[in-house]
């Protein structure tokens, strides 16, 4: 008897439950030019989205900026995602537009978080800080681009763990991907 009412339930029911996004993902933001709030969430046929918390003031995001397009070259063909999200209101539209033109990240979609929801929720707290969320939308990388960056104001001269590129690799080699995390180093998000 119980499975016949296990079997009425998804019947009845089971079409119009939705899934309902994780909770520390469903937390709108703006695009920097179109205006519309929007859920940053992998579609159906992304392997990953990559948000990658960015200020156009702080000089490692500058200085992250060619890393951050070969990334997206060698990995946008592959079904992986980018958005940039700006945390707050400090910045200007027309700086955030100017920084993403000078730097070269055009092919980037750019977003703002102006209530921070969605920078608090993924518990960001420095730029460039990068979040990777698989298709299962589970967040499975967060933390630093690389290690080029190993304390404010000090780089090595060669990067020995390129931390971004490895697990996007895996993720796209369909490899399992157990779900760390490393300190990110650059500006605080206040």
């Amino acid at each position: 008897m119980r499975y016949v009412v296990i079997i009425l339930f998804v019947i009845l029911f089971g079409s119009t439950l939705k899934a309902q996004p994780i909770p520390y993902l469903a937390k709108k933001v703006t695009p920097i030019e179109k205006g519309k709030e929007t859920l940053l969430l992998p579609e159906a046929s992304d392997n990953a989205l990559v948000i990658f918390f960015l200020s156009p003031e702080c000089p490692l995001c500058q200085s992250y900026s060619l890393t951050i397009q070969n990334l997206f070259k060698s990995y946008a063909a592959k079904g992986v995602r980018f958005a940039a999200v700006i945390p707050g209101t400090e910045d200007s539209k027309e700086s955030i537009i100017e920084y993403r033109n000078k730097y070269g990240l055009k092919a980037i979609p750019f977003y703002r978080d102006s209530t921070m929801a969605l920078t608090h929720s993924l518990k960001a707290s420095i730029t460039p800080e990068v979040f990777v969320i698989n298709s299962a939308k589970q967040v499975v990388y967060s933390g630093r681009i690389d290690n080029w960056a190993y304390e404010l104001g000090k780089k090595r001269t060669v990067i020995t763990e390129h931390d971004l590129q490895e697990v996007l690799t895996q993720i796209v080699n369909k490899q399992a991907l157990k779900p760390y995390k490393t300190k990110a180093v650059g500006c605080f998000i206040e």
